[in-house]
């Protein structure tokens, strides 16, 4: 493949410096780019889930012009970096690396481009941002926009290390087909991620409405009946303390659920699941004044992650978060996400005052985390230590297959 794209490289190199038009001597590289379009198509077939499609696209534009690292980003409606994955880069030098980007420099810059941008040095355009001090000292940088209905849908970008030739004219045409052979499937990606994100809000709206005026409602009406039957009637001490357990319970059931209905009712952005965003989201709306916060998203483990598993980690987040603060009366909450080469792990971790989880009633809130991390195929595991603070901590297993770096 990479011997392909080098004959069909070097067969419409002359042309595009300038040297004249393209024309029959340069059927290789029409050949080429018919080659590459047919392996994009064939990584492409039956893939419709968005994490997917990028992921393959990133690893197809990495070798259609023999890059050694290769990204795809989405744009939200407004031009905004909304999602960003890489491959060639390790996942120990990844780990290093901490946040994903945000889309400031020439990440961003593709947003508002119709055109591809091709530098020799990417470091000495003023563009540029700057990195981490781990992060692989790139130079040669092609970056080239996915549009579609008018738009920049997102990009990709495609560079070097230093020492290593500077992309040619031909890797950005070649880019550029990609590019736009790339911008149908995108395009119905977003569109579907979209449309099950819209569908899950209004579910969880539903969802609470139902257990507002529904089952709130028919357990109150169950207490009442309790509560008067045992002052209607002259009962034995026994019976009397065990009604009075059972209003108790009923009275800690609804507590939970309207707790349930507060998380689920509470304000998320509309945009594409996005676990550092909305993590950020949350500890803004849930964390108060006085609570210090530490957020560690590793970029790697969070490109694992597909947007429904994002959807139930940012819940159980928000609920362990939430739970922290209302009853733990802690001054600081951690939350680290981090991936092994067999799982993505959560964890959240306050230093408040912890229980006793033998005398304590499992809530309606635990019960939901640890169905959601069921349905994730994971694990949730708590710890909590009388004056020490709480863990929850959930895994993610994921496949066997390694990654293409």
């Amino acid at each position: 493949m990479a011997a392909s794209k080098h004959a069909y490289a070097r067969a419409v190199q002359e042309p595009l410096d300038g040297q004249g038009p393209l024309n029959n001597s340069h059927l290789g590289f029409a050949e080429g780019l018919l080659r590459e379009m047919s392996l994009t198509s064939e990584a492409l077939v039956g893939v419709e889930n968005l994490q997917d499609v990028l992921n393959r696209l990133a690893n197809r534009a990495r070798e259609t012009v023999d890059a050694e690292f290769a990204a795809i980003s989405t744009f939200d409606d407004a031009g905004q970096l909304e999602r960003f994955i890489f491959a060639g880069i390790d996942q120990e030098t990844t780990g290093r690396l901490g946040k994903p980007p945000t889309g400031r420099g020439l990440l961003g810059e593709l947003a508002r481009h119709t055109r591809p941008i091709r530098l020799e040095d990417l470091q000495l355009d003023p563009r540029f941002t700057g990195w981490p001090a781990s992060h692989p000292d790139m130079t040669a940088f092609l970056g080239v926009p996915i549009r579609a209905v008018g738009r920049t849908i997102g990009s990709l970008y495609m560079t070097r290390t230093r020492g290593k030739p500077p992309f040619t004219a031909a890797d950005e045409l070649a880019a550029t087909f990609m590019a736009m052979h790339a911008a149908a499937s995108v395009s119905m990606a977003l569109a579907r991620a979209r449309s099950d994100r819209v569908q899950l809000l209004e579910e969880r709206n539903r969802i609470a409405h139902d257990l507002h005026d529904g089952t709130i409602q028919s357990l109150y009406a169950i207490g009442l009946e309790v509560d008067s039957f045992r002052h209607e009637y002259t009962l034995p001490d026994a019976c009397v303390t065990a009604l009075d357990g059972c209003v108790d319970r009923i009275s800690g059931l609804i507590g939970d659920i309207r707790g349930y209905i507060t998380v689920l009712e509470a304000e998320t952005p509309t945009g594409a699941p996005d676990l550092a965003r909305d993590l950020a989201f949350i500890i803004q709306r849930l964390v108060p004044p006085g609570i210090d916060t530490v957020m560690n998203i590793r970029a790697l483990a969070a490109q694992e992650l597909a947007p429904r598993e994002v959807e139930d980690l940012v819940f159980i987040s928000r609920e362990a978060i939430s739970n922290a603060v209302r009853h733990g009366s802690p001054t600081k909450v951690a939350i680290d996400l981090r991936a092994t080469a067999h799982e993505v792990a959560l964890t959240v971790q306050d230093n408040g005052i912890g229980y006793d989880a033998a005398s304590v009633r499992t809530g309606l809130g635990m019960v939901t985390m640890r169905t959601r991390a069921e349905r994730l195929g994971g694990t949730l595991w708590t710890m909590s230590i009388p004056g020490m603070g709480t863990t929850v901590r959930v895994t993610v297993r994921r496949g066997d297959d390694e990654r293409d770096d």
